[in-house]
């Protein structure tokens, strides 16, 4: 394991799914698990030591409303998206999808990939964090 705290958020549209991926990916790491919806009622502040986020895409899309997406949900290592199981793909049609995936933090799963799949993502997005400050030029 890394020494780095990761910063995961975990989408899908499907509640149960999500929050059971979450609390085991937060369960492995030691780190709080919080959903999105708490985060933006109480306007909590995510611990800067690392934490596993979940929430709906269509939550995170509606309080973004026709701007970006908000600051607390920008700074994401990973973003593990579990992808619908019929392979739709209607959840592709978000805008906080196309945010993540522009970012190149948005990795894909299926809701039944192996938890291990996914600490191997995590723990690649977080030997490849920058530093926390402005990029460095060569």
């Amino acid at each position: 394991m890394v020494a780095t705290a990761p910063r995961v958020v975990v989408i899908a549209a499907d509640d149960g799914q999500r929050a059971a991926r979450a609390a085991r990916l937060a369960a492995h790491y030691g780190l709080p698990r919080l959903t999105a919806a708490d985060v933006l009622a109480d306007h909590r502040r995510l611990p800067d030591e690392g934490y596993v986020l979940d929430g709906a895409p269509e939550l995170l899309d509606r309080v973004a409303g026709a701007g970006p997406l908000l600051p607390v949900f920008a700074r994401a290592d990973l973003v593990v998206y579990l992808r619908a199981r019929d392979g739709c793909g209607t959840d592709d049609a978000y805008r906080v999808i196309r945010y993540y995936e522009a970012r190149g933090v948005l990795v894909g799963f299926r809701p039944d990939a192996p938890d291990d799949d996914v600490v191997v993502a995590v723990e690649a997005a977080l030997r490849a964090r920058p530093d926390e400050g402005p990029p460095r030029l060569p």
